[in-house]
């Protein structure tokens, strides 16, 4: 998955988007945002959709702010900016939350213990980390 900048790193807010590549004016300014993240214990993962906007600097902040509350678990550790805006959906459960503002072509799908990842999923990324890659299609990418 590409994303970015990251957002907090070491439970501190780490910007560094100039050297991760981040030029473009209408992404590095004020704007609406999304990221994720996981405190230190990554025995969660927060998905956060902003929906007033927002710098990359504030949006660090609240990531890694959220571990200053009652319940520090809800910090987050490691948190990255996501793409925000048209890019943002929500569905759980089947059901379309958030519609998205245009059609995706990239996801970020989450199961958990309630709802476990597909068997065929889980052996297809087994054998993706042990470097079986899929043969492209060359009628489909090359002409």
């Amino acid at each position: 998955m590409t994303c970015g900048p990251r957002l907090v790193k070491g439970g501190k807010v780490w910007l560094s988007p100039l050297s991760e590549g981040f030029k473009d004016s209408h992404v590095v300014g004020v704007g609406s945002r999304t990221a994720i993240g996981f405190p230190a214990s990554r025995d969660k993962l927060f998905l956060v959709t902003f929906f007033d906007s927002l710098s990359w600097e504030a949006e660090g902040k609240v990531m890694q702010e959220m571990a200053s509350r009652p319940r520090p678990c809800y910090g987050c550790f490691e948190a990255m900016n996501l793409d925000g805006g048209a890019s943002v959906g929500l569905a759980h459960q089947g059901q379309i939350l958030l519609p998205p503002g245009r059609n995706l072509t990239n996801v970020l799908v989450v199961y958990d213990r309630e709802y476990p990842d597909p068997a065929q999923l889980k052996q297809s990324w087994e054998r993706f980390q042990k470097g079986s890659r899929p043969t492209p299609d060359k009628s489909v990418f090359f002409n």
